[in-house]
């Protein structure tokens, strides 16, 4: 029987110009193949021969593109700044900035030990995990501006509060109508079979879309100063929106230099 090593050492062996400690952030961040199979442990035991593939998608999820859309669509340049990512979960939105140079970025999920390996030993990213967004008071260092990609609950109740918890107060989130719909059947505004098929077309997705905007701004005094498709539906299908909001009252163009380029 042909001698087993552990997928570690056959990497290793395999590519002798990469470090050890890299070749293990790829197992760990699934970046490695046998084939058709992905093997995320490093002490698998695999043959001593087997030939194996590192492949690395741009970012560690979907969400990474998504963001990278409305940045470039709004000039918004990361670089050297401080951002809080709300619902980071595997690290979509902080991998995308971290590309684009920011110096800090607080992952915030409720989740546990999802955010990506490499993400998650990185320096520049301080991470919270099992912690609601609203139960923050502070950050320290206080990051200048956030994104937002929530999943499984409303916006609503959650950018209001994520603005006062940056310095120049505003946000790039991620509007999900799925989630909306179903939020407001919690609240008992919106008929259950409306969310039944779990994918929102046509007029309803457009209203469910329009109630959000006007609660946020009603409610909250947070507005939408932009609007982009996103460029990937949802992993069902729903068309998701890119929002730049901020509150009602500021001038930002002014006060907000990341924002000094956009003509609001």
């Amino acid at each position: 029987m042909a001698r087993r090593i552990s997928l570690l050492d056959a990497l290793c062996r395999q590519y002798p110009s990469e470090s050890r400690d890299y070749l293990y952030r790829c197992i760990m961040c699934g970046e490695v193949r046998r084939g058709d199979q992905k093997i995320t442990n490093p002490r698998e035991p695999v043959g001593r021969d087997d030939s194996f593939l590192i492949t690395r998608a741009r970012f560690v999820s979907r969400g990474g593109e998504k963001l990278e859309a409305a940045l470039s669509a709004w000039g918004i340049v990361p670089s050297g700044r401080r951002w809080v990512d709300a619902g980071a979960s595997t690290g979509g939105f902080t991998d995308c900035l971290l590309q684009q140079g920011a110096s800090l970025v607080h992952a915030v999920d409720v989740g546990y030990n999802q955010l990506d390996y490499r993400l998650r030993s990185d320096p520049r990213v301080q991470v919270y995990e099992r912690t609601n967004i609203r139960d923050l008071q502070v950050l320290s260092p206080r990051p200048h501006a956030a994104v937002c990609d929530l999943s499984f609950r409303s916006l609503r109740g959650v950018l209001g509060h994520l603005l006062d918890l940056t310095l120049e107060g505003w946000a790039v989130a991620l509007l999900k109508p799925q989630f909306e719909a179903a939020a407001e059947v919690r609240w008992g505004r919106r008929d259950p079979a409306d969310t039944r098929s779990g994918v929102l077309c046509g007029a309803l997705r457009d209203q469910v879309v329009s109630q959000v905007i006007v609660s946020l701004e009603r409610e909250e005094g947070v507005c939408v100063l932009r609007r982009l498709a996103s460029p990937l539906p949802g992993r069902q299908g729903n068309r998701e929106e890119l929002l730049l909001v901020g509150r009602v009252e500021r001038d930002y163009p002014r006060k907000s230099p990341g924002l000094r380029g956009l003509p609001i």
